[in-house]
C-alpha cells in the first residue's frame, strides 16, 4: 500500500508540556489516550476550543456516513502526504467499518476506482480540492445529485477541514503515535 511517506524535514514544533495540556484541555486530558494531534491543538491555546468544536461537528455531522468521512480523511492524508493523519485514521477507519480493500483504494496513486461509487466520488472530490483548490462542475453536480445541498455543503466543509488539518499536522510535523491510543474509538476525541 503506497501510504504517505515520513516527514522530510528535521525541525518540528514540539508538543506542549503536560502542564500546558492540563491548562487548556482540563480534566479531559488523559496522557495515555490523548492523541498528539489534540495535544498540538492544545498548544494553540485560545484556538483550541473552536478547533475541537469543529472536530466534534465533523465527526457527528447529520447525513454524513462515518465511512464516507473516513474515506475523505484517508484520501486527504494520501494526496497531501500526511503520515500522522494516515497512521491515526487507518485504525479509526477500521473502527468505523471500512475494509482493507477500501483503505487500500484510498492509498492508490491514481484515481480511486473499483469500490463503492459514493467512496469513488468522495475521493475524486478530495483529489480535485487538493490539486485545484475547487471542485469541477461534474463532481459538484454529482455531489448535489447524490446528497442534496445541505449535505454537500457539509461534505465540502469536511473536505476543507481535513485539508487544513493536514497542513497543520505537516507544518508542525506532529510526531507519530508510538502506542495504540485509538483502540476501539471512532473519533479522535473518544
Amino acid at each position: 500500500m503506497p501510504e504517505p511517506t515520513p516527514y522530510a524535514g528535521s525541525v518540528a514544533i514540539p508538543l506542549p508540556d503536560d502542564a500546558a495540556y492540563r491548562r487548556v484541555i482540563g480534566t479531559a486530558y488523559d496522557p495515555d489516550k490523548t492523541l498528539h494531534v489534540v495535544k498540538m491543538l492544545a498548544g494553540t491555546e485560545d484556538m483550541y476550543g473552536p478547533a475541537i468544536g469543529l472536530i466534534k461537528a465533523v465527526f457527528s455531522a447529520e447525513g454524513v456516513e462515518p465511512k464516507l468521512r473516513q474515506m475523505i480523511i484517508l484520501r486527504t492524508a494520501k494526496v497531501l502526504n500526511v503520515p500522522y493523519e494516515w497512521q491515526a485514521n487507518v485504525s479509526l477507519s477500521r473502527n468505523n467499518g471500512l475494509t482493507d480493500v477500501e483503505i487500500a483504494a484510498a492509498a492508490s496513486d491514481g484515481p480511486v476506482e473499483e469500490i463503492a461509487p459514493d467512496f469513488v466520488l468522495a475521493c475524486r472530490a478530495v483529489d480535485e480540492m487538493a490539486h485545484a483548490g475547487t471542485l469541477t462542475d461534474a463532481t459538484l453536480a454529482s455531489l448535489l445529485d447524490r446528497y442534496g445541498s445541505v449535505v454537500t455543503r457539509k461534505l465540502v466543509l469536511i473536505l476543507g477541514w481535513f485539508s487544513l488539518l493536514s497542513l497543520f499536522l505537516n507544518g508542525c510535523r506532529v510526531p507519530m503515535e508510538t502506542t495504540d491510543k485509538i483502540g476501539s474509538m471512532t473519533s479522535p476525541l473518544g
